[in-house]
């Protein structure tokens, strides 16, 4: 981030996270260690030479930008906004009503050798599973990192939306997601055993458009990892702590977006790649959810055909 974006996040900390200057270390510095942390993965020893600062601040430095961080959690985190009837951006304007994207990732991370068996993903890594969503503009609207690696994205998601503050859906709204989730109400998945390119069927074209349109997560994914090396490799950490630093370098990100007019990261990636609504509480099956998606891209279908 820039010089001024970081001034407006100590602000931030110190009015909003509680974050304050201490007798010999001010909150600016607290906070530059803790970014350098995370955006290069350093260990505690380079962070105290770098800094000149015992081994002790160090660590209660970056505990305490931490917690200052995730409170800002309310303030930093998006209320994602429909795709309108008078959309017009073409990747956007088949799927009315659409809040944005979501989709899982695994995040590297270092466990007890007995809970090893939990973490291990089909490739074989230790890591954990990240549910990631993300509105049109490639800001987190929801995250839950915590699940072991060996979980389904689907049991990730469905435990997501049971939560007190899980993610809420409103009902007529969804999210896209890929085929490794439920096509049911508030999430539009691809026809599976389709491929991704057009040929002469109409299913074809909404698996087309519907991959263009959701790959808004995978770029999401692709920045918050660019920004921070601490999600590249694995951590000495504890679970606990690495799950709250996963939180809050998707918290920093949302505020970076906000903060900065252009972000080269994401430049770079975009070139390779009741009063209170009711929000549905349950993920499964729904055969009218599939006779919507039949009609949506068939319309799909007719509207490019008489274009």
């Amino acid at each position: 981030m820039d010089r001024n974006a970081f001034h407006n996040l100590v602000i931030l900390t110190k009015d909003i996270g509680g974050l304050t200057d201490g007798k010999y270390m001010s909150s600016s510095e607290k906070l530059a260690m803790f970014l350098n942390i995370l955006a290069h993965h350093e260990k505690n020893r380079s962070i105290k030479v770098d800094y000149i600062r015992s081994g002790w601040s160090v660590s209660q430095a970056f505990n305490k930008c931490l917690r200052a961080i995730l409170k800002l959690t309310p303030l930093l985190l998006v209320n994602p906004k429909p795709v309108l009837e008078d959309e017009i951006e073409d990747r956007w304007k088949w799927f009315k009503g659409c809040l944005g994207a979501l989709d899982g990732t695994y995040v590297h991370i270092r466990v007890p050798y007995e809970y090893k068996p939990r973490y291990r993903t089909k490739k074989g890594d230790i890591a954990t599973n990240l549910l990631g969503v993300c509105d049109r503009n490639l800001n987190f609207t929801y995250v839950l990192p915590g699940w072991e690696g060996s979980a389904a994205d689907d049991c990730v998601l469905r435990d997501a939306i049971v939560r007190r503050n899980g993610l809420k859906i409103p009902e007529g709204n969804y999210y896209l997601c890929d085929g490794g989730y439920t096509n049911g109400k508030g999430f539009l998945s691809p026809y599976k055993g389709y491929r991704y390119w057009l040929r002469d069927w109409y299913r074809y074209f909404f698996n087309m458009k519907h991959a263009r349109t959701r790959n808004v997560i995978e770029r999401e994914f692709g920045l918050l990892k660019g920004h921070w090396g601490i999600l590249m490799s694995s951590s000495w950490y504890s679970v606990k702590v690495h799950n709250r630093i996963i939180s809050a370098c998707c918290l920093i990100h949302n505020f970076i977006r906000r903060e900065m007019d252009v972000d080269p990261l994401d430049i770079d990636i975009e070139e390779q790649v009741e009063n209170q609504p009711k929000h549905i509480d349950v993920v499964e099956l729904f055969e009218e959810w599939t006779t919507w998606r039949d009609e949506l891209s068939q319309s799909m279908w007719n509207a490019r055909s008489n274009q």
